[in-house]
């Protein structure tokens, strides 16, 4: 079977996207597909596949597929590249896109593209975990954040150990995160169903609101990760903004032998 796809990235966090918008659904094998597809040496290599699908309500519903076959509710970095995708296919900077936490407008621009992701939710703060305390949100997914020194390789040593603990019985995305300044902050992640990223927009999203709640940050906050920054904003009436650049890496078609 040949799938036509377009690989992007936002900060290096990476998605093979496929374009059905004459499709509401697919009747492709999507968690084997995605482990087939993104794999490093052997696939095309991403962080998850991303479909983007018609919609009767939206201008197209995304659903994401984790690297390792699971099922992703929503992704900050793939709803900006799928956002920059229908910019060019349909002619339009103001964008809604459904997702499986809910309708997130977006905005394309020269400065990149900006998305609200709806209000996030303090689930509990002062959580123990290894050797860590930290604070859940959730942002359409669970995140633990974990303020202090980062250091280097943390997220793969300590990031699957937490993603799997007993505390968390669904898994969860862990992110190890820096105060730099009020208005600047350092992270690494460690994305379940994907591991070790260079980005997550999710995770800028909920280390802010946690750093915020803890009284250490501003409203607006440039995030530093490993592969590129982003910045997000706090709204008045508790939404969140995610602005960031993106990049239409190459298009291609695979061969999934199936």
């Amino acid at each position: 079977m040949l799938i036509p796809f377009t690989k992007m990235q936002a900060q290096g966090n990476d998605f093979v996207i496929l374009e059905l918008l004459q499709n509401t659904h697919s009747q492709l094998d999507l968690p084997a597909l995605a482990i087939d597809v993104c794999q490093r040496c052997k696939g095309v290599g991403a962080d998850g596949l991303v479909l983007l699908l018609g919609d009767p309500d939206c201008d197209a519903r995304m659903a994401i597929i984790n690297s390792d076959g699971s099922a992703a509710a929503m992704c900050g970095s793939a709803l900006r590249c799928c956002a920059w995708l229908l910019h060019g296919l349909l002619g339009k900077a103001e964008l809604r896109v459904n997702t499986d936490s809910g309708i997130k407008a977006a905005v394309v621009g020269n400065a990149g593209v900006e998305v609200n992701l709806g209000a996030p939710r303090l689930v509990g703060a002062g959580i123990e975990v290894l050797e860590t305390s930290g604070t859940l949100v959730d942002v359409g997914n669970l995140h633990y954040v974990a303020f202090g020194d980062v250091q280097a390789g943390q997220e793969a040593v300590l990031g699957p150990l937490i993603e799997a603990h007993p505390r968390f019985p669904g898994r969860v995305n862990v992110q190890f995160a820096r105060v730099v300044s009020r208005s600047e902050l350092e992270l690494r992640i460690w994305e379940k169903g994907a591991g070790a990223t260079q980005a997550c927009g999710t995770g800028a999203v909920a280390s802010v609101f946690a750093g915020i709640q803890m009284g250490g940050l501003d409203t607006e906050v440039q995030v530093r990760m490993p592969g590129g920054e982003v910045r997000v904003r706090s709204l008045e009436n508790g939404e969140y903004i995610l602005q960031g650049s993106v990049e239409e890496v190459f298009t291609g078609v695979y061969r999934w032998k199936i």
